[in-house]
């Protein structure tokens, strides 16, 4: 698989380690979030973390929030 793909592995435990190789390579992270969730919504500030600890500084991030219905 190319490091330009980016995986959605939808936070699911089972892809933890494969998710930390592509952070390594990533030039930007888009964190797209359920706006009809507030718990989705208050999970942001764990992936937030986590995408701090594999990530450099220099590594452009946008939250999103998305499916207003």
């Amino acid at each position: 698989m190319s490091r330009d793909v980016l995986q959605d592995t939808a936070g699911q435990e089972r892809f933890c380690t494969i998710t930390a190789l592509y952070y390594r390579a990533a030039q930007g992270v888009i964190l797209v979030y359920d706006m009809s969730s507030r718990e989705v919504f208050e999970a942001l500030p764990l992936w937030l973390e986590e995408i701090e600890n594999y990530v450099p500084p220099e590594v452009v991030k946008v939250v999103i929030s998305n499916k207003l219905d």
